[in-house]
């Protein structure tokens, strides 16, 4: 029974392969350059959404300061974006 549910998969993602959908946008692992419907777009969607999202909370936190595109304004923009920088 399992063997069978690991060749449908298996099948499946072949066929989508042979279907011109890259195999890493099937399984979610990318999301550039990925078809819409796929997995991988679907990542890449929610994560410009979510940048969208923290942009605004940061320009209207920023704007609160400081009038935009003052010297206080882009200074505000920058330290909210060094914040959110994963350490190198």
């Amino acid at each position: 029974m399992r063997s069978v549910a690991l060749m449908i998969i298996g099948a499946s993602l072949l066929t989508a392969g042979c279907a011109g959908q890259s195999i890493d946008c099937i399984t979610g692992t990318s999301s550039r350059d990925c078809a819409p419907g796929t997995i991988g777009h679907q990542q890449m969607v929610q994560e410009r959404q979510s940048d969208d999202t923290v942009a605004s909370i940061d320009d209207a936190r920023c704007r609160s300061y400081a009038s935009y595109g003052s010297p206080e304004y882009v200074d505000c923009r920058r330290r909210a974006a060094n914040t959110r920088r994963p350490p190198q």
